[in-house]
């Protein structure tokens, strides 16, 4: 899944190349903005992955719209692209803590390197992911069978091992154990069934 931006740069031209190469590094722009009072509504109504925003902006500049976005949400991705500033400007944006401030000429692959950094799921996500992978799967294969024969597993389950589909994620051996013993020698044909769904739903969700 592509990490969704927001980009904003009071220069046109500046926010169409930046916009573009960020587009070459599988970083989709979903909205652009040319003040810090649009980079708020922006970020509020697209919910972007993380926030671009210039420093230095005519009428509502970018530690404006820094400031606004944090009151919104504290953990909010925000990168701070600055060419020149001052020091109470300077002492405002590290009160406000941007997720990182790159000085312009930019280094392109560094700011990559550093949104996918941002961008990364944590541990717990990653697991969440898998795990719904997994019970997603489950049940598409069980569903090939029928709905009775669905039924069938999730009571065994239950019954043999006061669990459910969820649980088989980080115990696989009762799903190999309850498909044995309904399908006998077939339960090794489901089973490849199984890993046939979990990579196709895996290529979709990705």
């Amino acid at each position: 899944m592509p990490i969704r931006a927001v980009v904003v740069d009071d220069e046109k031209e500046t926010l169409d190349v930046f916009s573009e190469l960020l587009a070459n590094h599988e970083i989709k722009v979903v909205g652009t903005g040319y003040n810090g009072q649009e980079a708020i509504f922006l970020f509020q109504k697209l919910k972007p992955d993380l926030v671009f925003l210039d420093v230095s902006m005519p009428t509502y500049d970018g530690v404006y719209g820094l400031k606004k976005i944090r009151e919104l949400n504290p953990n909010a991705a925000v990168i701070m692209i600055v060419e020149r500033m001052t020091l109470k400007t300077e002492m405002e944006m590290n009160r406000l803590k941007p997720s990182a401030v790159f000085r312009e000429p930019i280094d392109i692959n560094e700011i990559i390197r550093k949104t996918h950094e941002l961008c990364a799921p944590s541990k717990d996500e990653l697991e969440n992911m898998q795990k719904t992978l997994v019970i997603l799967a489950v049940k598409n294969t069980l569903l090939e069978l029928g709905m009775e024969e669905l039924d069938k597993v999730m009571t065994m389950l239950q019954k043999d091992f006061n669990a459910t589909l969820g649980d088989c994620y980080e115990n696989p051996e009762y799903l190999k154990q309850v498909l044995e013993d309904l399908y006998g020698d077939s339960y090794q044909d489901i089973l490849n069934s199984l890993k046939a769904n979990m990579k196709e739903i895996s290529m979709k969700s990705f």
